[in-house]
């Protein structure tokens, strides 16, 4: 047998790289690698070139669809053989050939020994990722997780590698993106509901010698029984109030208490939706039986200054004034739904129209995060995953694959979110950091009036941390980005880009929206990131940031 291992042309060995061995340990998984014959070049459009500092190895180079590069790098026989007697050499110390002391077995007897293809799997644990890495700073690619490896042939040694790039954004002419924004209409009913919900927190109840009416609030004896169930639910003394649009025990429940008197023991029956919740109880009777001990009725303060001053409200001191501070909070309340439906809506237009080229990395990890959010965390560990998807009555498979589209979603609005950042110049001040970690410490620690300076500062300082700041730079930059697209998008309809006010590199940034939370990780750690913040009621992508 020679010192060369040859590849047979009617024979393949399946060769499996157990753990490619790396400084930088990029290489975690395990890499199932199939040597057979020697294979042609490709026949496509593609680069070539050979390794800086090393003219030995050859690289083949080609762009794939999904942000994905492939390498083909082949290593000259020397550089192999060099690898083959490293090989020996590491397993003659591991392997028990008679006749031979650990680390002095021949080559030729370790091969006959252990066969060629372990001498090989164990040669390419070590030059698979060292001409990995040659390749990679040659043809400056940026990997942002680790590659497919292939062996194309032993004889030359040839090795495909499939690297996940980083992804391409084109946003194209975003600055022309035109979408109305709604207007926000405060009524004077609204003041006027607002107003009266103030004053139910500050109502007194009661007694009254009278039957039921709505807004009442009643104690009774009750007991409840549905068709097919054995035993009676019983419930004594139970107080409760008697709203329109409430449900009290069960649907259709309390509007059949309007008119009854108290005092005296009730008897209603009425049946139940068919499309109960309780699928055992839908459509079935519910029987009651109700004694009304007492009916309180809802006495509503009036409305008047002296009320008015007892609410402490902060510069409101009359009904008037009241009556402008409720419009006011109406007011920014429903800007602050609106805004946030509209920045949704134009984000999407803008992941529309926008070109984007990403490998599928992506969207598993964001897979991953959703899964360990909604788990809470309990796919930390195989067993609390295993226990948790049991509860949830699907499978890790059925489950990623239900989650896909809404990751992909997820990740191809953070990316570009992320370029948006970039062409806006976006950029926050430690100024800006430090006005927003006051509001956010004033807000948690009870407001201006009366709050507690100690307890201020020692809220401050939870979020004055690298870690916190840098959060709060995250929210603001993305903030600061999402307010500029709605100063484009809103624009009247044929007015051109440059009648909106050019983001300046240095844009003011406000308090971040509230319901943000980080979300889809587009890099490791060793490159920059992409990173998506969604609403909860939404999933919208809110979040990406570039580091350098």
């Amino acid at each position: 047998m020679g010192h060369s291992p040859k590849a047979e042309p009617n024979r393949s060995r399946a060769i499996v790289i157990s753990q490619a061995k790396s400084r930088n340990h990029r290489f975690k998984a395990n890499i199932c690698v199939c040597a057979g014959p020697r294979g042609g070049r490709f026949e496509h459009s593609m680069s070539r070139s050979y390794a800086r500092g090393c003219t030995a190895l050859a690289i083949t180079k080609e762009r794939l669809p999904r942000a994905r590069v492939s390498l083909e790098i082949e290593v000259d026989q020397e550089r192999v053989e060099k690898h083959m007697d490293r090989a020996v050499a590491r397993l003659s110390k591991q392997v028990r050939v008679p006749g031979f002391r650990p680390g002095k077995v021949p080559r030729r007897n370790l091969e006959r020994h252990v066969g060629t293809a372990a001498l090989l799997q164990e040669a390419l644990e070590e030059l698979v990722p060292e001409v990995y890495q040659e390749a990679l700073v040659s043809e400056e690619l940026d990997a942002i997780d680790q590659p497919e490896f292939s062996l194309k042939s032993t004889e030359p040694l040839v090795v495909t590698a499939i690297v996940p790039v980083r992804p391409e954004i084109d946003l194209k002419d975003y600055q022309s993106l035109r979408a109305p924004k709604p207007e926000v209409t405060i009524t004077d009913e609204q003041v006027a509901d607002a107003l009266t919900a103030i004053r139910r927190r500050h109502a007194v109840l009661e007694p009254v010698d009278r039957s039921v009416q709505w807004d009442d609030t009643v104690r009774a004896d009750v007991t409840v029984t549905v068709d097919g169930q054995a035993e009676p639910h019983v419930e004594e003394d139970a107080e409760f109030p008697v709203r329109e649009g409430s449900i009290v025990s069960l649907p259709g429940f309390v509007e059949k208490l309007i008119g009854l008197e108290r005092g005296v023991a009730h008897h209603i029956e009425f049946p139940l939706p068919e499309d109960f919740g309780a699928e055992d109880l839908a459509g079935k009777t519910a029987k009651y039986d109700i004694t009304i001990h007492e009916v309180k009725q809802e006495v509503l303060p009036e409305v008047d200054d002296e009320f008015v001053v007892s609410l402490d409200e902060e510069g409101v001191t009359t009904v008037a004034e009241m009556d402008a501070r409720i419009r006011s909070d109406l007011q920014s309340q429903a800007e602050r739904m609106i805004i946030g439906n509209y920045q949704d809506e134009i984000v999407d237009l803008l992941v529309a129209t926008s070109s984007l080229d990403y490998p599928e990395v992506l969207v598993d990890r964001e897979i991953d995060r959703i899964i360990d959010r909604e788990s809470n965390h309990a796919s930390h560990t195989q067993e609390g995953l295993s226990n948790w998807l049991n509860a949830q009555g699907t499978t890790l498979a059925e489950l990623r694959e239900s989650l896909t589209e809404r990751a992909d979603l997820t990740v191809r609005r953070a990316l570009v979110i992320g370029r948006l950042i970039e062409a806006e110049d976006v950029e926050i001040t430690d100024e800006m950091i430090d006005a927003e970690i006051d509001s956010l410490a004033g807000q948690m620690g009870g407001g201006a009036a009366g709050a507690n300076p100690d307890s201020i500062a020692a809220i401050r300082g939870l979020f004055d941390t690298p870690d916190g700041r840098a959060s709060i730079k995250n929210q603001l930059i993305t903030k600061t980005a999402l307010e500029r697209l709605v100063e484009i998008c809103s624009q009247p309809e044929g007015e051109g880009a440059a009648a909106a006010p050019r983001a300046s590199r240095r844009r003011r940034g406000g308090a971040a929206a509230e319901g943000d939370e980080a979300a889809a990780e587009a890099t490791d750690d060793s490159v920059d990131e992409s990173e998506a913040t969604t609403t909860d009621s939404t999933e919208a992508a809110a979040e990406s940031e570039t580091k350098e």
